[in-house]
């Protein structure tokens, strides 16, 4: 809430009605404060991908389980997968009760057409999101420090995803990093669908991009949790310390 007072703040500021025209010439989105809802709605999904890959370790060490499950034949990819996603579902939730928040409070109301395109856009983003998951659980293994990490992480990736302002008032040499995370694909899809009522059609190149950035990401991930667990085994550092 104090998010969206902050952009209702900003927005009086500018005195340029419901969407300034700058924002607008970048954008083509008819309201400033809807744009800043749908980005905090999706902060929720951010913050589980950021923290819930790393925990889903962190917690095995603290229960003093993960030395025995790291020795265990099983699927990783398919056990951290489940672990990961169970924290973004939560974050699912959160999204229709800020998205709720935002249409009580503002009388930002999506329609029925852009609100099937935007869950079809989070659903895609949630399996996206959970290469960083992966990510987050190899850091995990080597510093011990999930939480500590994602605190220090969260910032950057709401900069790069442009969750308060478009992506496009972001420094030329920032926006290939930004176009490199799913979550700002996941979001273009959200908003379009839900501020401008574009279809699956218009939408497919951001599709694309989505399905592309979620695939990378899930591989290099996973890769690095192998490489992190191989080593941690090496060097017997498997316990929390």
């Amino acid at each position: 809430m104090f998010l969206f007072a902050g952009a209702y703040v900003v927005l009086v500021f500018l005195g340029e009605g419901a969407s300034p025209s700058k924002f607008f010439a970048l954008t083509g989105y008819p309201s400033y404060i809807a744009f800043v809802i749908l980005g905090v709605a999706f902060n929720g999904l951010a913050t589980s991908a950021l923290e819930d890959g790393g925990n889903a370790i962190y917690e095995e060490e603290s229960n003093g389980t993960w030395d025995v499950l790291s020795l265990a034949p099983f699927n990783r990819f398919v056990w951290m997968f489940a672990k990961t996603l169970a924290g973004l579902v939560t974050g699912f939730v959160d999204f229709f009760a800020v998205l709720l928040l935002g249409a009580v409070v503002f009388h930002v109301a999506p329609t029925l057409h852009g609100l099937l395109v935007a869950m079809v856009g989070i659903a895609l983003t949630l399996v996206a999101l959970q290469g960083l998951g992966f990510a987050m659980a190899a850091l995990g293994l080597r510093w011990k420090q999930p939480y500590a990490l994602a605190f220090i992480l969260s910032p950057v990736v709401v900069l790069l995803s442009g969750m308060m302002f478009p992506i496009q008032a972001l420094p030329a040499w920032l926006r290939p990093l930004s176009n490199a995370l799913p979550l700002t694909h996941g979001l273009t899809i959200v908003r379009d669908g839900l501020l401008l009522d574009r279809g699956f059609s218009d939408l497919l190149p951001v599709f694309a991009r989505l399905l592309a950035t979620g695939a990378v990401l899930m591989v290099i991930g996973f890769a690095s949790f192998r490489h992190m667990e191989k080593r941690a085994r090496e060097r017997g550092t498997l316990g929390r310390y």
